[in-house]
C-alpha cells in the first residue's frame, strides 16, 4: 500500500509515461563511484510494460525516496525540486487526513531493502528509464540510479473471452474469460461512441496498454461474470479489457453489445394521468450515514412532459415528478444544466421520479435503475432504489409503489421490500452501489 501511494502521489508530476524526448539541459552529475544506495534490476523480467527492481540502502534505517522516469525527463530533472515538490505532496495528504507530517513521512517513504519491487504502469517499448533514489535527510541533494532500456513491444498470446448475458433495454452480464496464462486483467464497460472517443484522446496507440487502462478499469483476475446496470435501450456498448500475462506482455480485446428496446405497450386509459398532474408537497425521513436522521421536506411537480425534452411520457403510460429539495438537493432543469455547461443535459437533469401507470390505476416507480433520477452530480447516474440503512444493503431488483389516497390528494411511496425504504445510490464501479443517501420512511406527498 506504502509503495502505491507513493506512485499515487507522484504521478502527476513524475509519471514514467512522460516520455519527452527533448531534455532542457545536460544530466545532472552521477554521486561517487560506489553509489550508497544499490539499485539493481532483474532483466529477466524487463518487458515494454514493466520492470521489476530491487534496492539496498547502505543505511538500513534510513529512510529514501525512489522512483522511475523517462532518461529524457531525467536529463532535465533537479533532485532538490523533486524532494521539494514530493515533501509538499507528503503535507498536503498530512493535512488532508490528519495525520501528522512523520506519521506521513514513515508510512511513504522506504527504509530498508526493496526487494522484487513490481511497476508496471507508464512504461513503452524501445524506451530509456532512469530508477533513481535518495536518502530523505541528505541535505547535500546526492543520489543514486540506474538506467535501463525496455524492449520492444511483444503482443500476448493470452487472450480473454467476452460474451453477453441477460441483455435487456437497461442491463445486461459481462462474461470475462481468461487464458490459462492470464495473470490479471483491467476491465472497462461504457457505451462504444463514449469508449472510441476516450481511446481517439489519448496522446498514442501505446497509451491505454501502458497506463489509462488501469486508470478506468476495474482489476480482475480469473472467470468474472459483472452485471451492468442503467444502461440506455437501444445502445451499443463496449466491454473493454487489458490482460498481462505471466510474461508481462499485453494484449487489448473489445467486444460489443447493444441493448435491445424497450417493448411498446398498449395505450393505458386513467384519470389518474390528468389527476395526478399539478404541485405537491413531500417529507421523508432521510439519512447520509454520518449524521442523524432528519425530515427532508421537498416540493414536486407531476407533469406529462419536460421543457427542452422531447421524451413523450403520457405515450409510454408514464408521468413525471420533478423534485426540488429532496435531501437538499436542488433540481436543474435542461435549460439550467445548459447553462451550467453540462454535457448532455437530456440524460442528467433531475431530480426526477417516472411513475408508470399501468390498468387498474396502478401506480409504481422505478427501482430497478430503468430511470436515472440524477446525473449531474460527481457521482453520475443515480438511481431510485430499496435499501437498508441499519444493514446498508441496497436492493436494485424490487419496484417501489405508489399508493394514492381516495381523496386523490396524497401519494405515499414505499418499499416492497421488508425493512427497506426509497433511497437514492450510485453504481460505483469496481465496488458495487452505495448509497447517496437512504430512506428511513416512506415518500409521502400532499397535494397543495
Amino acid at each position: 500500500m506504502k509503495k502505491a501511494l507513493i506512485f499515487l502521489l507522484t504521478i502527476a508530476t513524475f509519471v514514467a509515461c512522460n516520455n519527452s524526448d527533448d531534455p532542457a539541459k545536460e544530466p545532472t552529475p552521477p554521486t561517487p563511484e560506489r553509489q550508497a544506495i544499490d539499485i539493481q534490476i532483474d532483466s529477466e523480467r524487463l518487458t515494454a510494460y514493466q520492470v521489476v527492481y530491487s534496492i539496498y540502502p547502505d543505511d538500513k534505517d534510513a529512510y529514501y525516496y525512489c522512483d522511475v522516469m523517462s532518461k529524457a525527463r531525467w536529463e532535465s530533472a533537479d533532485i532538490k525540486t523533486i524532494k521539494a515538490e514530493f515533501d509538499e505532496s507528503l503535507r498536503n495528504f498530512a493535512d488532508m487526513t490528519g495525520a501528522t507530517y512523520e506519521e506521513v513521512l514513515e508510512q511513504m517513504l522506504f527504509k530498508g531493502d526493496t526487494v522484487d519491487f513490481l511497476s508496471n504502469a507508464g512504461y513503452r517499448g524501445e524506451t530509456d528509464f532512469v530508477i533513481f533514489a535518495f536518502y530523505w535527510d541528505d541535505a547535500e541533494g546526492q543520489f543514486s540510479y540506474t538506467e535501463f532500456t525496455t524492449p520492444a513491444h511483444v503482443d500476448s498470446t493470452e487472450s480473454v473471452a467476452i460474451s453477453f448475458e441477460g441483455v435487456d433495454p437497461y442491463s445486461m452480464s459481462v462474461k470475462c474469460e481468461p487464458s490459462a496464462d492470464v495473470a490479471e486483467y483491467y476491465y472497462h464497460f461504457a457505451e462504444t461512441a463514449k469508449v472510441d472517443a476516450m481511446l481517439k484522446g489519448l496522446e498514442d496507440d501505446n497509451a491505454y496498454l501502458s497506463y489509462h487502462a488501469m486508470n478506468v478499469g476495474v482489476k480482475y483476475s480469473g472467470v468474472q461474470t459483472i452485471e451492468q446496470k442503467g444502461l440506455k435501450p437501444e445502445t451499443e456498448y463496449t466491454a473493454l479489457v487489458m490482460l498481462i500475462d505471466n510474461m508481462g506482455n499485453r494484449a487489448q480485446v473489445a467486444v460489443k453489445q447493444s441493448t435491445s428496446a424497450v417493448e411498446q405497450n398498449q395505450r393505458v386509459e386513467s384519470e389518474l394521468f390528468e389527476s395526478l398532474l399539478g404541485e405537491w408537497s413531500g417529507v421523508q425521513t432521510v439519512f447520509d450515514g454520518y449524521s442523524e436522521p432528519v425530515a427532508s421536506e421537498f416540493s414536486v411537480t407531476i407533469a406529462q412532459s419536460v421543457e427542452d425534452y422531447g421524451y413523450d411520457y403520457r405515450a409510454n403510460n408514464q408521468l413525471v415528478a420533478l423534485v426540488d429539495g429532496w435531501n437538499n438537493i436542488a433540481y436543474y432543469g435542461i435549460q439550467g444544466l445548459v447553462d451550467e455547461g453540462v454535457e448532455n443535459p437530456e440524460e442528467k437533469f433531475g431530480p426526477k421520479w417516472v411513475l408508470d401507470i399501468a390498468e387498474g390505476d396502478v401506480v409504481t416507480i422505478d427501482g430497478q435503475a430503468h430511470y436515472s433520477v440524477i446525473g449531474w452530480m460527481f457521482y453520475g447516474n443515480c438511481f431510485m432504489v430499496s435499501a437498508d440503512s441499519s444493514s446498508q444493503s441496497i436492493d436494485v431488483t424490487t419496484t417501489m409503489g405508489v399508493e394514492v389516497s381516495d381523496d386523490g390528494n396524497t401519494l405515499t411511496i414505499s418499499s416492497p421490500k421488508a425493512g427497506c425504504y426509497p433511497s437514492l445510490a450510485y453504481d460505483f464501479t469496481g465496488f458495487g452501489w452505495m448509497a447517496n443517501f437512504y430512506g428511513m420512511s416512506d415518500i409521502v406527498l400532499t397535494r397543495k
